[in-house]
């Protein structure tokens, strides 16, 4: 029989594994934007 989500280690093994998703998502999206601005601005730049 499978384990209940709704025992308090689960629940703070899915927290922890959201906080690191949630962590891992925003340095995505630094990395992406810094690409874009780079881009942008070596096409300004470039000029």
């Amino acid at each position: 029989m499978p384990a209940r989500p709704d025992l308090p280690a689960d629940a703070a093994r899915a927290d922890a594994g959201r906080r690191r998703a949630r962590r891992t998502a925003l340095v995505a999206g630094a990395i992406a934007l810094a690409i874009y601005v780079a881009f942008i601005l070596s096409g300004v730049i470039g000029r």
